[in-house]
Parts: structure tokens; sequence; C-alpha cells
């Protein structure tokens, strides 16, 4: 997040995951693509975000644990600020 902010850019918020993947499908079959501006939160505490993934002819939205070290490869989704 403080490397995002040093180039100008916010992490993504789920509308516009959604809009990356409806524009660019293929993406997430190639890598994870996560959002790290829509923080969902449990009420315990544990945090998850939004990621487009998939493989082959399958394409998804899950959620995944915040606090987690992500596999080498995915990218973050990032707009201007």
């Amino acid at each position: 997040l403080k490397e995002l902010d040093k180039m100008g850019l916010r992490p993504a918020e789920l509308p516009e995951l959604l809009a990356l993947g409806a524009e660019y499908p293929n993406e997430q079959r190639k890598y994870p693509v996560v959002a790290l501006g829509s923080v969902w939160q449990f009420w315990f505490g544990i945090r998850y975000v939004a990621y487009l993934d998939g493989g082959g002819d399958k394409r998804g939205l899950v959620l995944d644990y915040f606090d987690v070290e992500w596999i080498e490869g995915c990218r973050f989704a990032a707009v201007c600020k």
C-alpha cells in the first residue's frame, strides 16, 4: 500500500476490480488480480479482500485473507488518486 501511494496510486475497490475483469477477462486466467481497496472484516477481526482468479475456461471472484503473503506473480489492481 505504501508503494502504491508513492506512485500516486490507490488500491482498486471491488467495483473497479469487477470492471477490470469485464474489460480484460483473460488477465485473471494468467494470474490472480487483487483489490486491496475493498476490505471485508469478520466480527472477530480477520480481514478479507476480493481477487479475480481463474485458469483454463474458468474465471471467478474469491475472498482471501488481507494479511496473507500473496503468491509470487499475483497482481494488485490500482487506480490513479
